[in-house]
């Protein structure tokens, strides 16, 4: 269905499709033209409906459900990444995946060919990312006999690919070395930014090696490589004494959030090394602790909250500052630095100023809430959050608009 009516289909969709005898090959061939049809597909699904029908006619919108023609729409995507995948790192390598059967007594080595630039996704850091992969993670080992280059690391990555969104990352995925595939496979495959492969290239492989000597359990290591394998850095500094008492105080939540928790570094650091933070702080703070800043986990005890205000408290400024405003006060801090100066002058001063911000905002809360205890007045910590929340929120809005890098969706 693939190579057939549906590459006609698209031929007939998409303009730079015409004129190819064969539409199929020349979409498996380009990333670009690979991506362009899935984003077209979710665009216009209406122009497929006559695929997207189960055996018996009926129209399927479960992704998850068979098709007629046998698998999902799930299964499909994720059949069509891997062999986009093969295709490009054929093209990447210079050499097939399957080797020929004829041996030739004096076999050359391969030489890769050079994919231009323009034909790339414009990630920013392809080149810096490879080069702390093979710095931190070690350079491809040699060949095995009979192996090919693209052979090889084709083997370490197929089975890691379902995403439609994996496309835009061939050109990172290609300059990994395969033996940090066969290490931690879904986990380098489940980072879905740039950013966050970043982090993980700059994570040394003996980080990776304490988690797993911290963790102890081979399951719960491979639990976290599956879900956050960013989780490793935290955990390494936490050591196994540290590990047991923040991840006993995380094990209800579901394995995702839960590992999401530790690979906020900083902050899940400063659970266990906090001394007035308890067990059962952890747990009423569960919610928001993938994304809380570690000022923002300071304001929450500097304003000496019980456990019952603590995610009040939190869902207070959500909704009065607004989701993107709340985030840029109270969320992660970027980390990874644009590798242009003037950019990270930028970064650096909106950093500045959402941090002073959010000490601004908890001091004006302190302020109102000791006014009216002193004066007798009735009023939560929560209503005076919000108030100063909704006061603040035009004015803190036009700022940030003003300072955010182009990096973090200016």
């Amino acid at each position: 269905m693939l190579k057939g009516p549906v590459a006609e289909r698209f031929q007939s969709l998409i303009p730079p499709l015409a004129g190819h005898a064969d539409p199929y090959k020349t979409i498996m061939e380009s990333p670009e033209l690979l991506d362009a049809c899935f984003r077209f597909f979710r665009l216009k699904r209406e122009a497929f409906a006559d695929f997207l029908v189960d055996a018996d006619g009926n129209p399927v919108s479960d992704e998850t459900v068979r098709l007629k023609c046998g698998r999902s729409i799930n299964e499909v995507i994720g059949m069509a990444v891997r062999t986009g995948m093969r295709s490009y790192a054929e093209g990447h390598f210079g050499d097939p995946i399957t080797p020929p059967k004829v041996k030739t007594a004096t076999p050359s080595a391969p030489q890769p060919k050079k994919i231009s630039l323009k034909k790339r996704f414009k990630l920013i850091n392809i080149e810096s990312i490879s080069s702390l992969f093979k710095r931190n993670y070690g350079q491809p080992r040699a060949l095995l006999g009979g192996q090919t280059n693209s052979g090889r690391f084709y083997a370490s990555i197929k089975d890691n690919l379902d995403y439609e969104w994996q496309v835009k990352f061939f050109p990172i995925y290609v300059e990994i070395p395969p033996h940090v595939f066969d290490r931690l496979g879904i986990g380098i495959t489940r980072m879905d930014s740039e950013q966050r492969l970043q982090l993980l290239a700059e994570m040394a492989v003996t980080d990776i090696n304490k988690a797993e000597n911290a963790i102890k359990d081979p399951a719960l290591f491979r639990e976290m490589v599956e879900h956050n394998v960013l989780a490793s850095a935290t955990v390494s500094h936490l050591g196994e004494e540290g590990f047991e008492s923040v991840h006993g105080a995380l094990e209800h939540l579901d394995p995702q959030k839960k590992w999401d928790v530790l690979a906020n570094k900083d902050t899940a650091l400063r659970l266990h090394e906090d001394k007035r933070i308890t067990k059962n702080d952890i747990a009423a703070l569960a919610d928001y602790l993938d994304m809380l800043n570690e000022y923002a986990l300071d304001a929450i005890f500097d304003l000496k909250l019980n456990r019952d205000q603590m995610q009040m408290f939190l869902k207070t400024a959500e909704d009065n500052l607004g989701p993107r405003m709340f985030l840029a006060l109270f969320g992660p801090i970027q980390t990874v630095m644009p590798d242009d100066h003037e950019e990270q002058q930028k970064m650096r001063r909106y950093q500045n100023f959402t941090q002073t911000a959010l000490r601004s905002l908890v001091s004006a809360v302190k302020q109102l809430d000791d006014g009216l205890r002193k004066s007798g007045g009735e009023g939560s910590i929560e209503e005076c959050l919000a108030t100063v929340c909704r006061t603040r929120r035009i004015d803190l809005e036009k700022e940030v608009k003003k300072l955010i890098p182009s990096s973090l969706g200016a």
